[in-house]
């Protein structure tokens, strides 16, 4: 039997002057979800506008169950990337948008519990206003979720120690990047001894003890994992040697780890294929290549 997974968050379409593309990383998580072999449905929220409509084509598209997406009248979420004189990118990620305003309510409480979800989904930008944040809230806090997975990914004003923290004491499986770790830290508090991700791993595990897992990928050198219930400590190098580009590598990663978590495979498994299938994604231009 399938493993269902929920996620909740934004959608987002990336606007360069020549083109667009969906994205998202609660969108690109559900997509990678149903890839590798799950039932996959999104909570989220879109404009009645153009975008709107051709976000929900590329979800159905993904197979990823779009009965939680509500059209409201904000527009679809937007990120618009300029370049600058030397072609780097610079993005602003539109506020105000349509999955700011995210609203559930008892109905979709129950139709949540109904389900017998595996697992959650989310992170922190989706708590960057008050009405989704309070979503996120009442959904954990009136549907019961035996595995809830944060990907802290921490974009400029789109965050604060508030949605960190919150992250940090619901989750039972933490993502965070190395880079952005340091960050995490400082919003949160936790010290651990040394830089190392297994310090790191520990002093989080220490700070919040309904963590079973955690995951810090480490860009070219690999991903770690560290498991609170036997605390061991497991190193994954990079599979793959073409990068075109990072986008959706993140998302995918943890995808692919906890889609092998839930069907029972060893945690060094698990780390294989998350490195086997962000390997994948970094060689291809899209977030979501099809493999």
């Amino acid at each position: 039997m399938k493993k269902k997974i929920l996620s909740i968050g934004e959608i987002i379409w990336d606007v360069y002057p020549d083109k667009k593309t969906i994205g998202g990383a609660p969108l690109n998580f559900a997509a990678h979800a149903v890839l590798c072999g799950a039932e996959s449905t999104l909570i989220s929220a879109i404009g009645n506008d153009t975008l709107g409509d051709e976000a929900i084509q590329a979800l159905a598209e993904f197979c990823v169950d779009r009965r939680y997406i509500k059209k409201t009248d904000r527009p679809t979420g937007q990120c618009i990337v300029t370049l600058d004189e030397n072609a780097i990118p610079h993005y602003n990620v539109l506020r105000g948008v349509a999955y700011d305003h995210i609203e559930l309510d008892n109905t979709d409480f129950s139709a949540f519990n109904q389900e017998h979800y595996d697992a959650l989904y989310f992170g922190t930008l989706i708590q960057r206003e008050s009405v989704s944040k309070q979503a996120v809230r009442e959904l954990v806090s009136h549907c019961n979720f035996r595995n809830i997975i944060c990907d802290v990914n921490l974009r400029p004003n789109c965050y604060d120690s508030d949605s960190v923290n919150f992250c940090l004491s619901h989750a039972t499986i933490l993502k965070v990047s190395m880079e952005e770790e340091p960050l995490l830290r400082s919003l949160s508090g936790y010290v651990p001894d040394t830089g190392t991700p297994e310090a790191i791993a520990m002093a989080l595990s220490k700070a919040y003890p309904q963590l079973e897992v955690i995951l810090i990928t480490l860009g070219k050198d690999g991903s770690y994992a560290y498991s609170a219930k036997d605390c061991k400590s497991y190193y994954q190098k990079s599979i793959g040697d073409i990068v075109v580009s990072t986008v959706g590598a993140g998302d995918s990663f943890a995808a692919a780890w906890l889609t092998s978590y839930l069907n029972k495979q060893p945690i060094e498994q698990c780390m294989k294929k998350a490195a086997e299938i962000s390997g994948f994604v970094v060689a291809h231009t899209q977030a979501v290549p099809i493999y």
